[in-house]
């Protein structure tokens, strides 16, 4: 028996002020609707864009997801994935990529209109659905290479809902660097810099998946709230960008403990070819949470963008929550790492 299969000692494990926080912000919500509780929050998924159910609303609420971060692909149309990973394949012509996350937003809201889904756009707004126990999204881009170095349209894909951007994705962009290429900024650039003061004022969640180390310790340095990892993994060596795609891809864990020092929060992905089974995933997510508090650990599904996953779908939320259960990991926690967690930076953003 490991001393997570033990009874965890609360004081130790919700020691950090985040994870009382938490707890106190959100442990009001009774949460239910349409029978059924809803109380899960997936930090990154690209549910109903490209495969996958259609009706977003009944897959959450079938399963008992409250919020979803529904991630717009900002660099889709000049990438490709190829037996060595997923990497940019052509530049993109002027305006392709603003005029593609814009068609993206525009079918994703009317999507979300058709379907009655609110959208997350104010920490009011977030207080109110989690009161009422209805399931809500936060409109994110996985990427800020829709900006094409404009300002101006990271302040109107505010307007139109847009609440939680990663920096960069799988191209080397006008932000900064990317785990899986070549550095070529030293890590974010004079424009990802102001990008990074820009979300801060204006109450977008800033999300350092897919950046450098150097792009991740430039934003902490920056960033005045707190920001996420959204998906990925934690490893104790610094990654590097000729490592396995998987391996680029990890957060080295003194960043990792430096987000989480500064309220953050990192989502663990359930990439198949990693954690083949719910069991393997759920000790994933308990050996994160033991290296960075319970705090500061979330759920990154990469709904519909793993090529295999241990999470295919939401029903596998109930199912960790019940593998963590027999664990004897205590209720509050369980909850913290489940969605509470990815909550409560989200309503820190947009204060």
């Amino acid at each position: 028996m490991t001393a997570w299969e033990a009874v965890i000692n609360r004081r130790r494990f919700l020691a950090s002020t985040a994870a009382l926080a938490t707890v106190a912000a959100f442990e009001q919500y009774p949460v239910h609707a349409q029978g059924r509780a809803l109380r899960f929050a997936d930090m990154h998924s690209h549910l109903g864009m490209h495969r996958g159910p259609a009706n977003v609303r009944e897959a959450m609420t079938k399963n008992g997801m409250l919020l979803v971060a529904r991630k717009i692909v900002a660099d889709l149309p000049v990438v490709r994935r190829t037996s060595a990973g997923i990497h940019m394949y052509r530049e993109p012509r002027p305006g392709e990529l603003a005029k593609h996350f814009d068609g993206w937003i525009e079918k994703m809201r009317e999507q979300h209109k058709e379907q009655r889904l609110a959208e997350i756009v104010s920490a009011e707004a977030l207080d109110r659905a989690a009161g009422a126990g209805e399931p809500v999204v936060a409109i994110a881009s996985e990427g800020g290479d829709f900006l094409e170095g404009d300002l101006k349209r990271l302040e109107a894909a505010r307007t139109l809902g847009l609440v939680h951007l990663q920096l960069v994705h799988y191209r080397v962009s006008e932000l900064g660097d990317i785990s899986t290429e070549r550095p070529v900024h030293s890590g974010l650039t004079p424009f990802g810099k102001e990008v990074v003061a820009a979300c801060n004022r204006l109450g977008i969640l800033i999300d350092i998946a897919h950046g450098t180390s150097a792009v991740i310790e430039q934003t902490l340095d920056l960033a005045a709230r707190p920001i996420v990892y959204s998906h990925g993994h934690v490893i104790s060596a610094e990654p590097h960008w000729t490592n396995s795609a998987s391996r680029a891809r990890a957060i080295h864990k003194p960043l990792a403990l430096k987000i989480a020092k500064k309220g953050g929060v990192i989502g663990i992905w359930p990439l198949g070819s990693m954690y083949r089974t719910l069991d393997a995933y759920a000790d994933a997510l308990l050996d994160a949470a033991e290296a960075l508090g319970v705090a500061h650990v979330g759920v990154g599904s990469d709904m519909g963008g793993l090529p295999s996953s241990a999470i295919p779908g939401y029903e596998e939320f109930a199912a960790l929550e019940e593998v963590l259960a027999k664990r004897r990991i205590k209720t509050d926690d369980i909850e913290n790492l489940l969605g509470r967690n990815y909550l409560r930076v989200l309503r820190q953003s947009l204060a």
